[in-house]
């Protein structure tokens, strides 16, 4: 190699020689300094050098997405990222003596944790525990100063206690409530002001739009409240409209002639069809006396009217058909005819004319009870549509409240 290419090469090597001695060195530092703050640490100790001060923890919670809210079921599944933030005494040392190293990460089953809880959480993850971070291989952050940040990622599914009163136009609150189940035996204080629940990384969710998130609560205590509002349009689209159309219907099931015969079977098929739409409605909705649904109330009425309409109609044709005088017109034509068979008389006008008289009787019998027939279906017609916009005008007014 000639002196010219030896030169080159040294002077293009050096900077990434020195970068990478840089690095080696700050490893070594670094594994020097974990070797330090571990020498003598017992993760089992509480993290304060004077065993009555007290430890303070703070908790952050973001909502990254909502897959599903169930008010049958009452939970409400979520992807969360939890963060818990504390200060531990024995995990401190100077940046400046190494290397301006500020930070370490490692695994969190190295370090003292709180024990805290989710009291709503149902999916097995409810508490913070020495044996849930090894099992979630969850990791820790710590800075020169001692704070301690642990971070778990977690899908939750989170008992909740909705209310189904204004559906589909309703607003469900879901709350995580944190306790830290040592609390009073460690000195463990759960801060509401520097607990925070957080939207800023939620992914948006077809069905609900997150209306707001807030902190309350006290030290044993941390209420985390997440505020939701139902999209109510495919809702109205595809269940609210169909039973509207269906209760406008059932009340022109009333004008349809009683000649056509097609009343019973057009009623009977609408009154099974607010059956099945009571039924699917019934099954998403949650068995809770205390808080039932006013577009059930307005969905039962409906079948409830429906039924009413079938039964008006029975008694509509059982009026025009059994009261009407047909059979008796028969009979009064057989009479007469088997009377003027048996009477030879010449003279028989004043045999034709009472029969005559009898058939009109009976013709005008007849026509009384098809008239009062027709004039029940416009009475039950009237009440049927009266009942049909009080119904529906007092539920949306109360949904709508």
């Amino acid at each position: 190699m000639n002196i010219s290419t030896f030169i080159f090469t040294a002077m293009f090597s050096w900077p990434y020689t020195t970068v990478l001695c840089h690095d080696n060195e700050t490893a070594d530092i670094e594994s020097i300094l974990q070797e330090k703050l571990f020498k003598n640490y017992n993760r089992y100790r509480k993290p304060v050098k004077v065993s009555s001060n007290r430890i303070f923890v703070n908790i952050t919670l973001y909502i990254l997405s909502l897959s599903k809210l169930d008010i049958k079921s009452q939970t409400l599944h979520a992807a969360n990222w939890l963060t818990y933030s504390w200060t531990d005494e024995y995990l401190t040392w100077n940046s400046t003596v190494f290397s301006n190293i500020d930070y370490v990460r490692l695994p969190a089953d190295k370090i003292w944790i709180p024990s805290v809880c989710n009291l709503q959480e149902i999916s097995g993850r409810r508490c913070l525990t020495y044996d849930s971070v090894k099992d979630s291989r969850s990791e820790a952050v710590i800075h020169s100063s001692g704070l301690v940040y642990l971070t778990e990622t977690m899908d939750s599914i989170v008992l909740c206690k909705f209310d189904a009163l204004h559906f589909p136009f309703d607003t469900q609150t879901c709350i995580f409530s944190f306790i830290s189940s040592t609390g009073r035996f460690q000195n463990t204080y759960l801060v509401v002001n520097e607990s925070s629940y957080e939207s800023l990384l939620y992914i948006g969710n077809e069905e609900w739009d997150l209306i707001s998130t807030n902190v309350q609560g006290t030290f044993d205590l941390l209420n985390m409240k997440i505020v939701l509002k139902r999209r109510p349009l495919f809702i109205v689209l595809t269940v609210v409209l169909p039973i509207v159309a269906l209760s406008i219907m059932n009340a022109f099931c009333f004008l349809l002639p009683i000649e056509t015969g097609e009343k019973m079977g057009t009623s009977v098929a609408l009154f099974l069809t607010f059956a099945v739409f009571g039924t699917i409605i019934s099954d998403t909705m949650p068995q809770n006396a205390a808080n039932i649904s006013w577009f059930m109330v307005y969905v039962t009425t409906q079948i409830l009217l429906s039924g009413l309409t079938v039964i008006m109609e029975t008694v509509a044709l059982h009026l025009y058909h059994k009261y009407a005088g047909r059979s008796e017109t028969i009979y009064i034509d057989k009479v007469c005819t088997l009377h003027n068979a048996n009477n030879k008389t010449k003279d028989k006008s004043k045999e034709k004319y009472e029969c005559v008289i009898a058939k009109t009787k009976a013709t005008d019998s007849e026509e009384m009870w098809k008239s009062r027939a027709k004039k029940l279906d416009r009475v039950m017609m009237i009440l049927n549509v009266c009942a049909n916009i009080t119904s529906i005008c007092i539920c949306m007014t109360i949904i709508m409240n």
